[in-house]
């Protein structure tokens, strides 16, 4: 528990005719992370390793065609909540397939074939609609913009003896065009212009004889003319917009029809589609595997790392599922090993916690159990709000009800945020603040308090630098203790022993220079000795440096003061939001209501502002002042060959179980 995970090197044999039996109950059983055989070069000689699985393309292309239909599908239902999405209940509706290898794989996904074609029509359709209705808009635009000029769409372009040019131009060439026409074809090409008002983009209708149409086009172009290609070829501009008109009423009616099939579609295939679609990503993962894998005549041979309390069960899965035609063999880890947290169930939800700050190398110590009880117990000295606390444990309790019912980051975030809701309202009691001080205002007494932070900040900081000194030193002990069981004594005597001889040294020197507390003589003199050879010691150990170290310490011990910087932050801030809410409510009766959506509004976010901040603080006590004495965070994490399941369920037994 206080180390990672015991890991073996597993081997494992298997006879060709069981290997995808064997190779699937590995795979949903998820306790084994395999090792390229190839890289096994004592094994070379012996194995060949296994070809890359000809299903595989296969297999990616049908899951990207059920993928894409999913994509569309998801579009047309509609969405949630987000907020109200992480309390609501998630389904537990799951799939099962008939589904044992490969082939079997693609012959279901074959079975909605039917329906994911359907699906794509309907998409394509209604992109087609989408466009059309794109370029009707263009097409009215620049035909409302002929309307002033009086010229049908159809004469636009080639007319015998005359040329015709209609488009738009940017209002700050609008005065000059007709210059440059003049210039270069004084008498050949005669432009009509619309310049707008403001910013808008100019109209120009340009009418020349056929020998100026190349001088003009040049010309119209050097001035980013963008010339009208309209659809519309006959009739005048306002009969082709109502034709227009009517085009678009028919495209969107169609489009309503094509998106209420999508979305009928949506609500009875989309969950089928999800489960097909993970069913073909499992079936893939096992088939890339096969590269892993070495063989010899009729034997399979697979090797990895898993966690030695996990080999009973891999022998029971090999001897289930192989029927005998199977060997496991174990060898004592060495190389490359990864870490796996070997947590009990009360203390799975903080390893997370000690993840992001990085994995413990393997054989090093494991600081979540020493991070789980401070964390909380700092979170809740800092929150310190029993009616905060309650709110926070209502809230995680209905995480768990909702995206934190599944296993994962999301639980086992909401189990912390329960414990921390827990340690709010204990400490929130004992300091006799519940929303503040809402029950003075109610001429009640809160049972049990003990200390008021904004009455006696004085003894909440001891208590915090008490708090501090203790957690400071619970990582120089651990570091110690390392240091002593890989024999490194002397490097325990001057990284973690000099501390130690410092501080109740520096304790005595202190209390005595401010007249705190007497002690005799010998007492004071063994004090100044036994400092003066402490920071001797920390100077020859860091150099020069040393002196740093020794502030840094003093910093990293002060900076647990920020407990009471929080605890005084809540429960000043919920007074002033009561102050301010009887104020508004004593107004007069009108603003009662007001008085009371102002406390509520503000006590909400004050819960939102005090528990991120609590949080993030109390979090940071372990990674910067505690983490930094001991913890190696240079682990590879266990990265074990599991099929990750959502919407479906394996075969029965197909784990071994």
């Amino acid at each position: 528990m206080i180390r990672p995970a015991e890991m073996v090197r597993l081997t494992v044999g298997v006879h060709t005719t069981v290997r995808e039996t064997m190779i699937s109950a590995l795979h949903e059983a998820g306790v084994v992370e395999l090792r390229a055989i190839a890289d096994e070069t004592e094994l070379l000689p012996l194995l060949i390793p296994c070809r890359r699985s000809s299903a595989v393309p296969d297999l990616a292309e049908a899951r990207s065609r059920i993928e894409r239909a999913i994509e569309i599908l998801r579009v047309h239902i509609p969405e949630k909540n987000p907020f109200l999405k992480l309390f609501a209940r998630p389904e537990d509706e799951r799939y099962r397939f008939p589904v044992s290898d490969a082939a079997s794989a693609l012959d279901e996904a074959a079975s909605f074939s039917e329906i994911t074609d359907v699906i794509l029509t309907l998409h394509a359709r209604d992109t087609a609609s989408t466009e059309r209705l794109a370029r009707l808009d263009d097409e009215e635009e620049m035909l409302r913009l002929l309307i002033p000029f009086g010229i049908e769409p159809g004469r636009l372009g080639m007319g015998g003896l005359l040329e015709v040019r209609a488009g738009i131009i940017s209002l700050g060439e609008c005065a000059d065009i007709e210059a440059h026409l003049r210039e270069e074809i004084p008498v050949l090409a005669v432009p009509f212009l619309l310049c707008g008002v403001g910013d808008r983009l100019a109209t120009v209708v340009t009418i020349m004889h056929p020998d100026a149409v190349a001088e003009t086009d040049r010309v119209l172009r050097a001035l980013a003319f963008r010339e009208f290609v309209p659809e519309t070829t006959e009739g005048t501009a306002s009969a082709g917009i109502v034709r227009i008109q009517s085009e678009r009423d028919r495209l969107r009616k169609e489009q309503n029809k094509i998106r209420a099939s999508l979305e009928d579609i949506a609500r009875r295939h989309l969950a089928p589609l999800e489960a097909m679609a993970e069913e073909l990503s499992v079936m893939r993962e096992r088939e890339d595997a096969s590269p892993l894998f070495g063989e010899t005549g009729s034997l399979v041979v697979m090797q990895g790392w898993t966690k030695k309390r996990d080999l009973p069960r891999i022998q029971a899965l090999c001897n289930h599922s192989a029927g005998g035609l199977t060997f496991c063999t174990t060898e004592p880890a060495a190389g490359d090993i990864p870490s796996a947290f070997d947590h009990p169930r009360w203390l799975a939800p903080y390893g997370f916690l000690t993840a992001m700050f990085g994995m413990p190398s393997y054989g090093k110590i494991d600081p979540t159990l020493f991070l789980a009880p401070v964390l909380v117990f700092t979170f809740g000295l800092m929150l310190g709000d029993a009616g905060y606390g309650l709110l926070l444990l209502l809230i995680a309790a209905f995480l768990l009800r909702g995206v934190g019912r599944t296993p994962g980051t999301a639980h086992d975030l909401a189990v912390v945020l329960c414990a921390c809701g827990v340690a709010g309202t204990f400490f929130g009691l004992l300091m006799g603040s519940f929303f503040g001080n809402l029950p003075s205002l109610f001429d009640i007494s809160m049972p049990f308090t003990i200390i008021e932070p904004l009455n006696d900040p004085l003894s909440l900081l001891i208590l915090a630098l008490v708090i501090g000194i203790a957690h400071l030193n619970l990582g120089l002990g651990i570091a110690a203790y390392e240091h002593l069981r890989l024999g490194e004594q002397k490097r325990m005597l001057y990284s973690e022993g000099t501390w130690f001889l410092l501080q109740p040294c520096a304790t005595v020197l202190i209390l005595s220079f401010f007249g705190w507390a007497a002690f005799p003589p010998l007492i004071f003199t063994l004090a100044w000795g036994g400092a003066i050879v402490a920071i001797a010691g920390i100077l020859r150990s860091n150099g020069p440096l040393g002196f740093f170290s020794i502030t840094g310490y003093l910093g990293d011990w002060l900076s647990y003061s920020r407990i009471l910087a929080l605890a005084l932050a809540t429960g000043g801030i919920a007074m002033m939001i009561n102050i301010l809410s009887v104020m508004i409510a004593g107004a007069g009766p009108v603003f009662v209501i007001a008085g009371v959506l102002f406390a509520v509004g503000g006590h909400a976010a004050n819960l939102v502002l005090q528990c991120l901040g609590g949080f993030i603080h109390a979090l940071r006590l372990q990674y910067v002042e505690f983490f930094g004495r001991f913890f190696d965070a240079g682990g590879r994490p266990f990265s074990p060959f599991a099929a990750q399941r959502k919407h479906t369920r394996p075969q029965e037994g197909s784990d071994g179980r």
